[in-house]
């Protein structure tokens, strides 16, 4: 080591210290949890401090900042980050339900009262935690490949971002049960409505107000709405005690209604969306034009 090197502190860049806080997040939504579940608080309360729901956020979140904090600026370097969310979440899940079982919380989630005193129930309980790393970094995975995509196209960033972190929100409070005229509050519908004001207001002022630069980036932000959308369709799908609107695998024909959704849904509706983003933002650019002098 040289001299100059002694003594000098190590200076982390903006994109580790993005994602030391998105893993700050993370374990403190898990304790909260713990903590509030120990304390007495009804599970009905707190199910909404979920560690998965706010996994899924903090995944769209770090996708689509990182290239702005000197990280993720190629698409291969999303794996990363996404396994180390997975494994950081769920390690944090596991020590909860091991706190839990030793020392029988019964006010929590975590551990189930048959794992009290049965460490081998406990530990195929965490078992079953350790599985679920794949899942959720899959998911995590295809969230972050999403976001990032829309850097091609850099003023479809902040709208695909907020329409998918409201599809991720009203998938999961309707999944906890929350009742659909509550959860209609959440509609990625009136997302993209705002999302065409907003295209329409800053395209002029980081000069792509062009005819073929707004369609596109109409185009992209309705499309990307609808896969966000087919997304949550899937997921629906594929885990059918989930009650929500997107989905009702109930009704029979699984296979054959998700191509639909994916055929009218994405494709056709995306396009028809696109046109209506379009024509906002068209016109929201033009109204705010300066005038010449």
């Amino acid at each position: 080591m040289s001299p100059e090197s002694e003594g000098t502190p190590s200076v982390r860049s903006p994109y580790v210290m993005l994602l030391y806080r998105v893993l700050f997040v993370l374990a403190a939504l898990v304790v909260a949890r713990l903590v509030l579940e120990a304390a007495g608080v009804p599970w009905d309360v707190t199910r909404y401090v979920s560690s998965n729901a706010a996994l899924f956020l903090m995944a769209i979140y770090l996708a689509a900042v990182a290239p702005l904090r000197g990280g993720i600026q190629k698409f291969r370097q999303i794996f990363l980050p996404a396994l180390i969310l997975s494994v950081w979440t769920a390690a944090w899940v596991i020590l909860a339900t091991l706190v839990s079982g030793v020392f029988r919380l019964k006010g929590s989630h975590f551990a189930t009262p048959a794992d009290y005193g049965n460490w081998g129930h406990l530990g195929g309980h965490i078992l079953g935690h350790v599985v679920e790393v794949g899942i959720l970094f899959l998911l995590v995975a295809i969230l972050m490949a999403l976001t990032h995509l829309l850097w091609r196209w850099p003023l479809t960033v902040g709208p695909g971002a907020m329409l998918g972190a409201l599809v991720v929100i009203r998938s999961w409070v309707e999944a906890m049960g929350l009742e659909a005229s509550r959860a209609g509050a959440w509609s990625s519908t009136v997302g993209v409505l705002l999302a065409a004001f907003y295209l329409g207001g800053i395209a002029p002022r980081l000069g792509e107000a062009g005819e073929k630069s707004l369609f596109i980036n109409s185009l992209v932000i309705a499309w990307v709405w609808r896969v966000w959308v087919f997304l949550a369709t899937l997921l629906s799908a594929a885990v059918p005690f989930y009650k929500t609107h997107f989905f009702d695998p109930s009704q029979g024909q699984v296979a054959e209604r998700l191509l639909r959704s994916f055929g009218g849904g994405v494709v056709v509706e995306g396009f028809i969306w696109g046109v209506i983003v379009w024509a906002i933002a068209r016109w929201i650019a033009r109204a705010t034009r300066p005038s010449e002098a």
